[in-house]
């Protein structure tokens, strides 16, 4: 059965990061979905429940076009809207997906989101981010694994994953 990874966390977490990391060193494919959140935003609000909906549609639609051409892929979210759990619903029936929680301190996430590049993110006030965070926080989710990314170096973070997921590091 193909598989689907997806590393939930706060903003700032290192999703991003751990994401391009394991693409980069387990050959586990990484759908930045942030990009696709940019495409489709447009003019709209980051709050907007159709935009909300429309992200996560057109997300479930790539994870599956992704996923005929390979067994198994990585993603990201926070994981906190009615919209996630709808695909997520969706894409559990087909797949089999494993839940990363992924955590890390509040201040250091805050941090990083500051720090980054807003052209390759949605940008968000501070006020937001720790709102997110906040919330992401308490989701209560059928985790498969935790991976703490405060100071981990990345033979930690990969060692978490296959943790996480059962997954032997040489595993391809």
């Amino acid at each position: 059965m193909k598989t689907i990874h997806i590393l939930i966390g706060p903003k700032g977490s290192g999703k991003t990061f751990i994401g391009s990391l394991l693409e980069r060193r387990l050959g586990v494919p990484f759908l930045r979905v942030e990009d696709i959140a940019r495409r489709v935003k447009g003019d709209r609000s980051h709050d907007d429940a159709a935009y909300i909906y429309d992200v996560f549609s057109a997300i479930e639609g790539a994870v599956r076009q992704r996923l005929t051409v390979s067994d198994e892929l990585a993603i990201e979210s926070t994981g906190l809207t009615d919209a996630f759990d709808q695909m997520l619903v969706g894409l559990e029936r087909d797949f089999q997906v494993n839940l990363i929680r992924i955590t890390a301190d509040p201040g250091r996430c805050l941090q990083r989101v500051r720090e980054r590049d807003v052209a390759q993110h949605v940008d968000v006030s501070d006020n937001h981010v720790r709102r997110i965070n906040q919330m992401v926080a308490q989701k209560q989710l059928s985790w498969c694994g935790e991976i703490a990314n405060d100071d981990a170096d990345e033979g930690s973070l990969v060692a978490g994953f296959c943790a996480a997921t059962g997954r032997s590091r040489g595993q391809n």
